[in-house]
């Protein structure tokens, strides 16, 4: 079959041709504003006054003729009248007709039962054999769930739509019935060891060519999609052909017509070769009986009922022509070698030679069909012995639908490939007319599968309805299928469910909702149940547009809310696109309730991986992509405010550790390992956002940052419950995260009264106001002193060693935004950006730059124009990576960054500080590797935090009246105490120990108008001068 030109039939993709010329899409869209217009008319019946009330109130004639609705759904805009207006002619309604519920949509429910089955399928409990019967069975359920809707009373409209969407299932099951006969079914012939019998030999032969394997499967395949339908009509009816036991085969009307003598163009004798003999008819009405009794033989037949078929014929009156259809008892495999006897067949053939008889039955039933035919007889009758032959010429003009005509055709061609195959091993002895056979009907047999389907397509006795039907979708899938043309069978799904690529502003698949589930699970099915060959053959296409069209599926389930079901497909993309996917759903999800991140969350942890194990996306890998994503900072907004923006950024950096708390199922293995990895991630990954939210917060104002509120709402109590267990992993540095994310609750603890405390003094007139600002103020400053004191200046300094290894160098990576007090941010632009390059180099003077090879490289940001990227790299000194050692303040780094951020950098614009949103430490080791460096961060955040803390207490302390302190209250003195000592005194800027003085200075001026003691000012000087 390679090599062959494909008919034009197996190359078109779809479109509005590739369904039936009565199905379109647009029917389904239709349909869904009248179930909208229902709602509306629902709505009208319960809240609005009746039609009749209305009439009456508008004194309008009660016989009114009731006007025509219009034959198009739409939503009428019924106008507000008002009682002094001229009265209109409303219908007055006797009686409201009750709409019924919309119609149900059975192939809603097809998307949870199709990730049932395959959830059963990915868990063992079932085969992938098992899996496709059930993927059968499940369109035939939901086909006849819309057959049944459709038989209520609709619209035309919804009727047609229901309709079309029923056949649409019916043929999606009949496309899962292919895959299963083709790949699914075994086979179940069995290896005679020697055949002696025609029917033996035609076994062994189809066993062992594969094209005539294909064939038969076909032929099962089609008879079980006609035996089903049968079996369908008995339920819907409670008969089908050949259930009935009417004598209406006896002629019973010819013999009084023959035995009065009446009417002489009818028959004289009543055997079944009079009326081809003679040339005559019979009675009308017998003919009519005859004539739907063949019709109901050649439908048993059609079904691969011929048992059935002969019972009918007997039960009919006709043993005769029951016992033509048996014939000499051939069979071709072990279905139908059953209704025969093996030692009968083969005393028969050992008396006239193999398959003598079976010659003779074939030869006799063409001529019979030949003559019928020519004799205008029954088409039916001619088909019926067509059948039997192989005879396609007589076949195909009862052939009304696709799969009959298929039917016959390849029917005929396994038929003919038997008898050749016998008349080359066991070639005729005797010469006459049969010993030719089946030389009458090679001629009408294709040459391979493609020129089946030409003729299928463009034969002459192919009827139009069968030559529409090949442009459906389902037809060209399985003649696809059959051709096992799997590449172009993926194209062709690709161009009807995916968008095209000029239209880029389409983000959602175009295709129908039933088609891209279907092509999902055919991509799922077709990796796993394909042949090795063709599985190699066709293994890129399986991959890249298969992951194209399970992407496009899962997208679809999330756009839906099916956010539970898109796991199992997720998990069968490359590792790649199945991080990206579900981080990228994660973000569109982030601002949903927590029971929809879960679902999400769950779904993932369910059929993935929890670690990397290359051949999945793995949990943990979504996880970090994910963190790290939301930590990118966002393109600008021209309409929203700057400030706006990043406490909104902040906001969603907090909640994105919300999914990291999400408890996995306690049925997954390693349940509890998966726990408290993921708490160890979301505490790593805190410490970081809360680093860059401290330094964001750094301005005195009342606005609360968010993000660290969210952190601790989400990550609090998780690790209170597991925080023993979190100390004991092993990864990401927990005991040392741990103890940085408490230090972190404590700066907010204080950030947040001191903040609550702005809040008071805004309002600050009446009595009560003023108490509570006193009570407030208190409160701040105690908390403050308190977490000075406690910590002692050792505040976020960590450990002293990292990873037992030196490195060589250190890198800073940071995105900030320039701002001040006049302009909170303005856009940078080049003569900014060289000036900024200058005085981060100056910033430590130009000889410890040069010691230390420190390069700076500042650039605007390419996504946003008002933020600038810094690079900073240094060489590591003792202290900061030689022999093992780490600085407690960050190092050379730390201290340029944290100038910078307090707006003190040198020859720079003055008052103009750096703000930084997002800031990335590494070291680099001597074999090239790079890894996180902390302590490079939490020295920016020691050098910029703690003393801001501190002047923030004394901006307290000498606002507080000298009435409201008590007596023993000092905290000025041991603050200033601890920034005299070593523990903080580094920490301080020139211009921040000069604020501090002031505000010393104002609180010991404040004590001696209170006539308190003698001013300490000069105190506090010599200790901080010195």
């Amino acid at each position: 079959m390679e090599g062959s030109p494909a008919p034009a039939a197996l190359h078109w993709h779809g479109g509005d041709d590739a369904m039936d010329e009565d199905f379109s899409f647009d029917d389904i869209d239709r349909w869904e504003i009248g179930k909208e217009r229902q709602k509306f008319r629902r709505y009208r019946t319960r809240h609005l006054p009746s039609t009749s009330q209305l009439a009456k109130d508008l004194q309008i004639p009660a016989k009114v003729e009731r006007r025509p609705e219009p034959e198009l759904p739409s939503f009428p805009e019924e106008p507000v009248m008002d009682k002094q207006e001229s009265p209109v002619a409303v219908p007055r309604i006797k009686h409201v007709k009750e709409e019924p519920d919309q119609p149900s949509d059975a192939g809603e429910d097809s998307f949870e039962r199709f990730a049932s089955g395959v959830d059963t399928w990915l868990h063992g409990f079932t085969s992938l054999s098992e899996l496709l019967s059930e993927f059968e069975d499940i369109c035939r359920d939901l086909a006849e769930a819309v057959r049944d809707e459709a038989a209520e009373k609709h619209r035309a409209v919804e009727d047609r739509v229901l309709r079309q969407k029923a056949q649409l299932l019916h043929s999606e099951a009949s496309s899962w019935a292919l895959l299963w006969h083709l790949y699914g079914k075994e086979d179940s012939m069995e290896d005679n060891q020697k055949a002696s019998t025609s029917a033996q030999v035609a076994s062994e032969f189809v066993r062992n060519d594969e094209t005539a394997q294909t064939c038969l499967r076909l032929v099962q395949w089609l008879e079980s999609l006609a035996s089903k339908e049968l079996d369908l009509e008995k339920k819907r009816k409670g008969w089908y052909a050949g259930s009935y036991t009417q004598k209406l085969g006896l002629w019973d009307q010819t013999k009084r017509a023959i035995k009065k003598n009446i009417g002489t163009h009818y028959v004289r004798h009543l055997d079944p070769d009079a009326p081809t003999r003679e040339g005559l008819q019979l009675h009308p009405e017998d003919q009519k009986l005859e004539d739907g009794l063949l019709e109901d033989v050649w439908k048993l037949i059609r079904a691969g009922r011929i048992t059935e078929a002969q019972d009918l014929c007997r039960t009919s009156g006709q043993a005769w022509r029951a016992a033509s259809l048996g014939g000499c008892l051939t069979g071709y495999s072990s279905t139908m070698q059953n209704a025969f006897n093996e030692r009968a067949l083969e005393a028969i053939e050992l008396d006239g030679g193999l398959g003598r008889q079976r010659k003779l039955w074939k030869w006799a039933c063409f001529c019979a069909s030949e003559k019928i035919a020519s004799s205008e007889g029954g088409r039916y009758e001619s088909a019926v012995f067509a059948a039997q032959c192989g005879n396609v010429n007589h076949m195909l003009p009862v052939c009304a639908d696709w799969e009959s005509a298929f039917w016959a055709l390849v029917r005929s061609w396994l038929d003919t490939q038997i008898e050749l195959e016998l008349s080359d091993r066991h070639p005729s002895s005797t010469i006459d007319s049969s010993s030719t056979w089946p030389d009458p009907v090679v001629e009408q047999q294709p040459r391979d599968f493609i020129n089946l389907f030409q003729k299928l397509y463009s034969g002459n006795l192919v009827s139009e309805s069968v030559r529409r039907s090949c442009k459906e979708q389902h037809r060209l899938i399985q003649m696809h299928v059959v051709v096992s043309d799997i590449a172009a069978l993926l194209e062709m799904l690709k161009t009807w469910i995916l968008p095209s690529r000029d239209d880029s502003s389409n983000i959602k698949p175009h295709g129908h909702p039933q088609m891209i589930r279907f092509a999902a699970h055919l991509v799922l099915v077709l990796r796993s149940i394909l042949p090795e060959g063709l599985k190699e053959q066709y293994a890129d296409r399986l991959e890249l547009v298969g992951d194209l069209i399970l992407n496009t599926y899962v997208i679809f389930l999330f756009t839906q809310q099916k956010e539970e079901l898109v796991g199992p497909y997720a998990s069968h993309l490359a590792p790649h696109l199945c991080v990206d996917l579900y981080v990228h759903m994660m973000e569109l999800r982030q601002n949903d309730s927590e029971m929809v991140k879960r679902k999400l969350f769950s779904s993932a942890m369910e059929y993935l991986p929890f670690y990397d194990d290359g051949k999945k996306g793995s949990v943990s890998a979504i996880c970090k992509s994910f963190l790290d994503k939301s930590r990118e900072l966002k393109p600008s907004v021209s309409n929203v405010k700057a400030e706006d923006s990043e406490r909104v950024e902040n906001l969603q950096k907090g909640h994105s550790v919300q999914w990291m708390c999400f408890t996995p199922r306690a049925g997954l293995p390693d349940s509890e390992l998966m726990r408290i990895e993921l708490l160890a991630l979301a505490l790593q990954h805190s410490n970081i956002l809360l680093r860059e939210i401290s330094l964001t917060s750094l301005w005195r104002s009342v606005e609360i940052p968010e993000g660290s509120q969210a952190l601790f709402g989400h990550l609090a109590a998780p690790l209170k419950e597991e925080a023993d267990s979190v100390l004991l992993h092993e990864n990401y540095d927990t005991k040392e995260n741990y103890q940085e994310f408490l230090d972190w609750q404590e700066y907010f603890s204080c950030d947040a009264h001191y903040r609550s405390w702005l809040s008071t003094i805004e309002n600050f007139s009446s009595p009560e106001e003023r108490a509570k600002s006193f009570a407030t103020a208190r409160q701040a400053l105690d908390t403050a002193t308190a977490f000075l004191h406690n910590s002692e200046g050792k505040w976020l300094l960590g450990s002293e060693v990292i990873n037992d290894e030196a490195f060589e160098s250190v890198e800073l990576f940071a995105t900030v935004v320039l701002s001040r007090p006049s302009d909170p941010y303005f856009v940078p632009d080049p003569t900014v950006c060289t000036a900024l390059n200058s005085a981060l180099y100056l910033c430590m003077g130009e000889l410890a730059s040069s010691q230390r090879n420190l390069t700076v490289n500042v650039a605007v940001n390419p996504q946003n124009n008002m933020l600038l990227d810094i690079e900073l790299k240094c060489a590591a000194l003792e202290g900061e990576g030689i022999e093992s050692l780490v600085s407690s303040d960050g190092g050379f780094l730390s201290a340029i960054m944290a100038a910078g951020i307090k707006g003190e950098l040198p020859h720079f614009h003055p008052g103009v500080a750096i703000e930084v949103l997002r800031m990335d430490a590494f070291s680099i080791h001597s074999d090239g590797v790079r890894r996180d460096a902390p302590f490079v961060a939490r020295g920016i955040c020691r050098r910029c935090c703690l003393p801001e803390l501190v002047l923030r207490c004394m901006q307290i302390r000498a606002w507080l009246p000298v009435s409201e302190m008590a007596a023993s209250d000092d905290p000025e003195d041991d603050l200033i105490q601890l920034v005299a000592s070593g523990a903080l005194q580094g920490l301080f800027s020139g211009s921040q120990l000069e604020e501090f003085l002031l505000l010393e200075r104002e609180i010991v001026l404040r004590r001696m108008e209170a006539g308190e003691d003698e001013p300490r000012v000069s105190e506090a000087e010599d200790m901080l001068h010195e």
